[in-house]
């Protein structure tokens, strides 16, 4: 799969422009198979996060553009629609939004955990497409390096909370319809991201620290209900795990709770 984002982008490249894949520990032909289709190839570290701050470090140009290894079909050259954006517009920040072609791709934790917790505690991250957590974005590089990126699943929130903060402008970009590898298997992204996003509102004094276990409570029973999944059941029983689970109610400020979940079939 790492080919074919690799080969999107050497076509959308322009000269002065590196085409580079940090292999992040894999254990299968990636990094050979990266080079084979041109891309420059550098180890690194475990966490999507770590790998992705390795990349920020190697570069020095204005805009860094992430890429996801995963993309298999798309209707057109990714790369090349968030440079266009980036550089035809007046934005700080490019997200990548996309149409899925399978239903199993539906982005459980962006819809039931990162969605609610950011309006909560950062309404002026705002609407950023129904993929707010996308692999797909341009960043000015200067942002990228305001602050450590985290190196686990939480860094795509951090950046879109961290952005916001320091007055970046962002803007969505739309992608198509893209073919993924992905799909929702267990909890290990969405407690990375849930828990990224509330150690930020901790850090920002928007969360107090004794309400914080409750929220944590609130977060681990979201990803419980989220866990048990099988990608190819179906739309309609993914959708409705969904909504039972973002339906949860939210801790009131101040006041402990104890939250009470029943697990349905789907998502």
């Amino acid at each position: 799969m790492v080919a074919t984002i690799v080969g999107q982008a050497l076509a959308a490249a322009r000269p002065g422009d590196r085409v580079l894949v940090v292999d992040s520990g894999s254990t299968d032909d990636t990094a050979r198979r990266a080079r084979e289709a041109g891309a420059e190839v550098i180890g690194g570290p475990l966490g999507k996060g770590a790998a992705m701050r390795l990349a920020v470090s190697a570069v020095d140009s204005e805009w860094t553009c992430f890429l996801d290894a995963d993309l298999a079909t798309s209707e057109r050259n990714v790369p090349a629609l968030l440079r266009e954006a980036a550089a035809g517009g007046t934005a700080d920040h490019v997200v990548g939004d996309y149409e899925y072609d399978h239903p199993g791709t539906i982005l459980a934790s962006t819809f039931t955990i990162y969605e609610p917790l950011t309006a909560r505690f950062f309404p002026e991250v705002g609407h950023l497409g129904a993929n707010a957590l996308t692999g797909y974005r341009a960043v000015r590089t200067r942002l990228l390096r305001a602050a450590p990126l985290p190196a686990d699943f939480g860094v795509e929130a951090f950046l879109n909370i961290s952005i916001a903060l320091a007055g970046g402008r962002a803007e969505v970009c739309h992608l198509g319809v893209i073919g993924s590898r992905y799909r929702f298997h267990g909890g290990s992204m969405a407690t990375q991201i849930g828990t990224r996003i509330l150690d930020m509102a901790e850090a920002h004094g928007r969360l107090a620290p004794a309400d914080r276990p409750d929220w944590d409570q609130w977060l681990h029973a979201g990803v419980a209900a989220l866990a048990p999944n099988a990608a190819d059941q179906g739309r309609s029983a993914l959708l409705s795990r969904l909504f039972t689970t973002v339906r949860r109610p939210m801790p009131p400020t101040g006041t402990p709770t104890t939250t009470h979940l029943t697990s349905h079939s789907g998502i």
